[in-house]
């Protein structure tokens, strides 16, 4: 059977216009393999370094002066691009590939030079993103298919094919594409994913690298994750049940009012987390160099397909879940001037907070995602979406009420907490000394006042035998 990826009208649209005013346009291609041999496209995004907005400047042949061909395509732009998006997007969608499109036909020519370029482009792009996977940014290891679609505007045809990764080299094999009118239906999962873990810092050296223990740190959490029990609408479900067979039967016995928006709540549990490792002796002891905590709520929203399976879902609701810490994590390491600090050093840092912003219209549009700090404002994320998603958008259509600021009762608190613990120990030291420089005083005092009446004494008794 041949794969099919499957997009809507308004990409064909997307695609004929990014030619016909670029003649020459390149992207990203997000979306979800919603079950074997289907990919089911939701966004596609020309690479920012080409406007849309501003006319290009040509040379003589009457192109502009960006790329032409496959072969001219910026690799480190694209890889750079894929990555951002990485962060962007909910964990039931993925960056799947490329696209180009051009207004010459030859683009989709699979004999021409076009496709060889296409080959070296993602063999090199793979090998980019592998040497990045060691960034706390992307998954442990990058995917070795990826979609690659090429679009002419003179046509008004593409071509699709996988591209699959070897070692030496890669190859396409078939792929069918079809563009269709019909809205794809998705159904929305929400979970809030509460945080209070304390982790060792663990380092041998007088300077710790933050960056390097925050990346241990994501890695104890997922396996936390990965031996989470998540509930659907505060029940067991079996994982391997299909999305519309599960959602038929809410529906059916109409005991859940969350089924008729298509929004379902998820609940995650984490068991007693000395027990979540296999090893014979979970529980060990051992020196560290100091602690991370971990303390809040992260938000998740997902969007399933109805060809999905439940166990599809929960992996889904974890992966955005470490998407989303670690995008926080990457972020706030990116504002160190020096992530070599002391061991003595004490750091307290409000990350930024998760805001949604939708690319599609509908009841239940699907939403991506963008991080903003404490006083930054909106407009921050309307610049990202801009720029690696190719998205208009607006401050007022930002939802960034999901995830609330923390109180500043509670964090003055917390801070004095983690800060004062020293000083509070220097207090009671300095306290002690003054009582016990008062005992002295006393006690000298007293040893005075004895000698003096030891002395009157002495002198009463001599008179009285003179």
């Amino acid at each position: 059977m041949v794969a099919i990826a499957l997009l809507s009208k308004s990409d064909q649209e997307y695609l004929q216009k990014c030619a016909t005013q670029l003649h020459f346009a390149y992207g990203i291609i997000i979306g979800q393999k919603a079950e074997p041999g289907k990919y089911v496209i939701v966004h596609l995004a020309k690479n920012g370094d080409e406007d849309v907005d501003l006319p290009m400047p040509t040379d003589d042949s009457g192109l502009g002066h960006g790329p032409h061909k496959v072969e001219q395509i910026d690799m480190q732009a694209l890889t750079n691009q894929m990555i951002s998006a990485f962060k962007m997007i909910p964990g039931s969608f993925d960056v799947l590939g490329i696209f180009v499109t051009s207004v010459n036909a030859e683009i989709i020519n699979e004999h021409s030079a076009e496709f060889k370029s296409a080959k070296r482009l993602l063999f090199d792009v793979h090998n980019l993103l592998k040497q990045g996977s060691a960034s706390i940014t992307l998954k442990e290891e990058p995917n070795t298919e990826y979609l690659y679609l090429a679009y002419s505007s003179s046509t008004k045809t593409a071509v699709c094919k996988m591209y699959n990764y070897v070692s030496n080299g890669g190859t396409f094999s078939p792929m069918d594409y079809r563009f269709v009118e019909k809205p794809f239906e998705w159904f929305t999962f929400e979970c809030n994913y509460e945080m209070d873990d304390v982790f060792p810092v663990v380092a041998s050296d007088e300077k710790i690298n933050i960056e390097m223990q925050f990346h241990n740190t994501i890695e104890w959490v997922r396996d936390y994750l990965q031996a989470s029990e998540i509930f659907i609408q505060n029940e067991t479900v079996e994982d391997g049940q299909l999305l519309e067979t599960y959602v038929k039967r809410k529906r059916a016995s109409a005991k859940s009012t969350a089924c008729t928006d298509d929004c379902f709540k998820a609940s995650i549990f984490l068991p007693i987390k000395c027990l979540i490792s296999k090893c014979v002796n979970p529980i060990q002891v051992r020196e560290f160099n100091g602690t991370i905590h971990f303390q809040g709520t992260i938000t998740s929203r997902i969007w399933c397909n109805p060809k999905n399976t439940l166990a599809d879902v929960k992996r889904f609701l974890r992966e955005d879940i470490m998407r989303s810490l670690t995008a926080r994590i990457q972020v706030y390491c990116d504002g160190l001037t020096d992530p070599n600090v002391s061991n003595e050093s004490i750091f307290i840092s409000e990350p930024p907070r998760r805001v949604y912003f939708s690319i599609s219209s509908g009841n239940r549009p699907i939403q991506f995602s963008e991080y903003i700090f404490r006083g930054e404002a909106p407009t921050v994320a309307v610049a990202q979406a801009k720029q690696i998603l190719d998205l208009d958008i607006t401050v007022d259509s930002i939802v960034a009420d999901w995830e609330g600021l923390a109180e500043d009762d509670a964090f003055n608190e917390d801070t004095a907490n983690s800060l004062d613990t020293s000083k509070q120990k220097v207090i009671k030291h300095s306290e002690r000394v003054a009582a016990s420089q008062e005992l002295t005083r006393a006690m000298y005092m007293l040893g005075i006042a004895v000698a003096l009446l030891v002395l009157v004494v002495s002198v009463v008794v001599q008179f009285i035998l003179k």
